[in-house]
């Protein structure tokens, strides 16, 4: 999986959570996809750590029954609109 040429590591939710425990300072935004199983437009959510420069985007946990999946949204949070 590429963004803008660069390959994207992958981080969960719980991996998130680790971060801001610690203090790790980090950023998120959202760029739009295309949703490979429906084909329609969808928003995937990408973090930076502050100074790391490599994005991480968004996965389920892969322990779940979705097995590690991109995290995609219909919409963006209304704070990103």
């Amino acid at each position: 999986m590429l963004l803008e040429g660069r390959p994207l590591s992958l981080v969960t939710p719980a991996g998130i959570e680790d971060w801001t425990k610690k203090g790790i300072p980090h950023r998120l935004r959202y760029d739009q996809v295309r949703d490979p199983r429906s084909g329609n437009l969808m928003y995937r959510c990408l973090y930076e750590k502050v100074g790391g420069g490599m994005p991480y985007v968004l996965v389920s946990d892969p322990d779940t029954g979705d097995g590690g999946f991109v995290i995609l949204f219909e919409r963006l949070p209304d704070s990103e609109q």
